[in-house]
């Protein structure tokens, strides 16, 4: 490919350096995306997904380029460069970039984007606009049957949402059906129980003996309980989710504090998995339990 001697957005025309109008616009949209607050990798995302040169490489470098575009004081003039961008607009971009976030909360998409994965590959999902400029999620994996425009924003955070309220009108879903203890006997317990068996049955009773092997028996019985966190942790869940109500917005906070993870399959089915491991899907208006 060859070595680029102008600025994205310009080019040389009769020996000197002019506007390129079709890269212009996108130059004047990687401004306003960025004062309406969109991050540089969600712009680059976006412009890598709808194949817009020179954003096609990767992500990444679709990302480091466009932070490079908005810290180039050349779009609005300077160095004698002509004006695609205002100075106000260039200043407004700045200024958006420049926003202190130390302490600053993550906003609910943030931690959507965190927990949110293609359960065919394992990826995290991107969020990103279309050629439409519509919202939109998808595997960052290339070649996955999710990396393609798959579901659009509205319906996979109404589905989120939609879990989130069922289980908080009816916590009971939340339990997976499993135990505190469960005690399995093993080949052992059997043979120290068959052990006293015998001790038992002998004339006299070998007090000693079998008060030894009834020591060995319940710490072999003690070996075969397992136990299961589970339960707990099921019911420190209800707890916390009988201080939420239903609402119409995902509530970050809940989110944050009961759910482990979410997923998107090549059916667009959105399943919620729970910090007790309790997964809950939503398909077309319906939930599905999975134990």
């Amino acid at each position: 490919m060859a070595v680029r001697k102008t600025p994205y957005g310009y080019i040389i025309a009769n020996g000197r350096i002019a506007v390129d109008a079709e890269e212009a616009e996108v130059i004047k949209r990687i401004f306003s995306d960025r004062i309406s607050g969109l991050s540089g990798v969600k712009i680059g995302a976006a412009l890598f997904a709808e194949h817009i040169e020179p954003f096609t490489e990767s992500e990444k470098k679709a990302a480091d380029r466009i932070y490079s575009i908005l810290n180039d004081e050349r779009y609005c003039g300077a160095d004698d460069y002509p004006t695609i961008i205002s100075e106000e607009t260039f200043a407004a971009s700045r200024a958006s970039m420049n926003k202190k976030t130390f302490g600053k909360e993550p906003d609910t998409y943030t931690i959507l984007r965190k927990m949110s994965f293609c359960s065919e590959c394992g990826k995290n999902l991107a969020h990103f606009s279309d050629q439409t400029r519509e919202l939109r999620w998808r595997c960052t994996k290339k070649g996955c049957i999710n990396s393609k425009p798959r579901i659009t924003d509205v319906d996979f955070t109404a589905s989120v949402l939609e879990v989130l309220n069922a289980v908080i009108e009816t916590p009971e879903m939340l339990d997976t059906g499993e135990q505190l203890t469960e005690y399995v006997p093993d080949d052992k317990v059997a043979a120290i129980e068959a052990e006293l068996k015998e001790l038992f049955a002998a004339v006299p009773i070998d007090h000693e003996r079998v008060k030894a092997k009834v020591y060995e028996l319940a710490t072999a019985k003690y070996n075969c309980c397992t136990y299961n966190r589970i339960p707990y942790i099921t019911e420190e869940l209800v707890h916390i989710i009988q201080g939420f109500t239903p609402s119409e917005e995902i509530n970050k906070q809940m989110l944050t504090k009961t759910v482990e993870k979410i997923t998107f399959d090549k059916n667009k089915v959105i399943t919620v998995t729970f910090k007790n491991g309790r997964k809950i899907a939503a398909k077309e208006g319906e939930i599905c339990q999975d134990r």
